[in-house]
């Protein structure tokens, strides 16, 4: 039973803290290996549960969505086609070598988000528009493509490197990027779990309970993103993903 509620527990912060800042993996994952299953159990475990955050953000996201609802006609094809990808290399391929190099990845996303608003502040603005939309070309396609094989193969910080994509056009809103984000992942996370529900081992036990919070906090999350000045949205995520690098970099070299 202590198990049991600790799994929705951390769910529901899992939740709030992948809805906002694209990092539930910060806290569910170790929670998941803390239950005693080896780390691609939980890793396939953590992609099934958060489906259920997926979810919830999606319901809860409507009003950030409601102008860009065209860029996920292009947007979610690409990730969707990345992450049966990933999922194949990982079933093919041990992600031993990602373990060493995200921590770094990690780092270097928070840095660009720091410096993010000086050079969007140096850029011509194309567009008066108030709601732009996704600036599509062949990098971000190819950029949503390799997050989302990243997304199936790997999965840990998936959602921030999603989420610096989107927030790289000019004029969008980080409230809004987020919500795309939540979508997109939601999406990739489905996929995924479609295929290790055949070729992965999926602990169901913990990704329903885990689930249950993660549809509680996918749907608080967003309300809480809108809700907070994008100065205090951005500082959040910059936080969270240098407290991600510096868990992951413990994990692969330190432990």
């Amino acid at each position: 039973m202590i198990v049991i509620g600790g799994l929705f527990i951390a769910g529901i912060v899992a939740g709030i803290l992948g809805t906002v800042t694209g990092m539930a993996s910060l806290v569910s994952y170790p929670i998941l290996l803390a239950t005693g299953l080896s780390p691609i159990v939980a890793n396939v475990t953590n992609t099934a549960a958060l489906i259920f955050s997926g979810l919830g953000a999606t319901v809860s996201s409507r009003q950030e969505l409601k102008y860009n609802k065209r860029d996920l006609l292009w947007i979610l094809p690409t990730a969707a086609v990345g992450s049966i990808i990933g999922c194949i290399l990982l079933l093919a391929f041990p992600s031993g070598i990602f373990e060493k190099i995200a921590p770094f990845m990690i780092g270097i996303v928070a840095i660009f988000f720091i410096v993010q608003p000086h050079l969007k502040a140096q850029a011509v603005v194309g567009s008066l528009d108030n709601n732009p939309s996704v600036k599509k070309s062949f990098w971000s396609l190819l950029a949503i493509l390799v997050i989302g094989a990243y997304g199936g193969y790997f999965g840990a910080a998936s959602g921030i490197f999603m989420l610096l994509v989107f927030s790289a056009t000019q004029g969008i809103r980080l409230t809004t990027a987020n919500a795309l984000k939540n979508v997109t992942m939601g999406l990739t996370n489905l996929i995924a779990t479609g295929i290790f529900i055949f070729f992965g081992h999926i602990d169901w036990r913990a990704a329903i309970f885990m689930g249950a919070g993660f549809i509680i906090g996918g749907y608080v999350g967003p309300i809480i993103a809108r809700r907070l000045p994008e100065k205090i949205l951005r500082w959040i995520i910059i936080i969270g993903a240098l407290l991600l690098a510096a868990d992951m970099f413990y994990s692969a070299y330190l432990k």
